[in-house]
């Protein structure tokens, strides 16, 4: 393979991990180019950052000045790198499995069969580790129960299945980056997930690629499931009493989408948008049943 993978990783006081994730992206096959995006952390973090600057030439910082937020900041590395022809998106604290790009890239160039004008997504499962790189139970897919059902545009419609960190994108989809929105309670892989489902074309990979690390102070979301009991029986008690929507952030994640996209989707998607949108008010029972349905009209043989 001739092709290469541009990499973009955003940073915040990473202290702790960052040069074990560095090393593990560093010794990556078809890796071109490391971009670096800090969203001003402290001053002992920036000297770690320059330092590895100066050490590595494929390696280019990029300091904010203030404090972008997540999303803001994913949004400036991946619009600023609008010419590479494949990105990786990196956290500041995983830890890359010595093959994760070269498997990506080798399903990117089967997926794309010389057309690279198609919006295209490759994401995979990953391993979990704990602060202390031990290996902790069940993979991320295993966690959410995303690895009982296909991934499908049905099944990501009701739950994001993408992980920015844990994907390879191609030129096309990076396109989509400046659409993505800043006031709503969704991610960016969800909003290019999104995209490729409806617009282009996605491969999901089982095997995991790498391994994301849960602790406290996780940069881009907070990794852990809500496995507090309490925090469970609230959710049920308001989702049953109608207070709150088991769906409520998805509605209002693809009432963006649709608005924003609706004059370029096909009819058939365009349809199942605005199918999925009049479950809006229906009530608990009804929005789990189809949570459901989709689940199980996609589950593995």
């Amino acid at each position: 393979m001739e092709a290469s993978v541009s990499v973009v990783m955003i940073t915040f006081n990473g202290d702790l991990f960052f040069q074990q994730q560095l090393n593990s992206i560093l010794c990556q096959k078809y890796l071109k180019e490391v971009h670096i995006y800090d969203d001003n952390s402290s001053i002992d973090f920036k000297r770690i950052l320059r330092e590895a600057a100066n050490a590595h030439g494929i390696i280019t910082l990029h300091e904010n000045k203030g404090n972008l937020g997540v999303i803001r900041n994913i949004k400036k590395g991946l619009q600023e790198n609008y010419s590479a022809d494949y990105i990786a998106l990196a956290d500041q604290d995983d830890v890359w499995l010595e093959d994760k790009l070269e498997l990506c890239l080798k399903e990117m160039l089967v997926l794309e069969k010389g057309d690279n004008d198609i919006p295209t997504l490759i994401y995979h499962d990953m391993k979990i580790i704990d602060e202390n790189d031990q290996l902790l139970q069940g993979t991320f897919w295993q966690n959410r129960r995303q690895d009982i059902y296909e991934h499908s545009f049905q099944t990501n419609l009701i739950v994001n299945l993408v992980t920015g960190s844990a994907s390879l994108m191609n030129k096309e989809l990076t396109k989509y980056a400046k659409d993505i929105p800043e006031n709503l309670e969704i991610y960016h892989d969800a909003w290019l997930g999104m995209v490729a489902y409806t617009m282009g074309r996605v491969k999901s990979i089982k095997k995991p690629l790498s391994a994301h690390r849960s602790h406290e102070k996780s940069l881009t979301f907070n990794q852990k499931r809500s496995n507090s009991l309490l925090k469970r029986v609230r959710n049920n008690v308001m989702q049953l009493s109608g207070k709150e929507e088991p769906l409520k952030h998805q509605f209002q994640f693809i009432e963006c989408f649709l608005e924003t996209y609706e004059s370029r989707l096909e009819t058939t998607y365009r349809l199942n948008l605005q199918e999925f949108l009049s479950l809006k008010g229906k009530g608990y029972l009804t929005q789990k049943k189809h949570i459901w349905e989709a689940q199980n009209k996609s589950l593995f043989s």
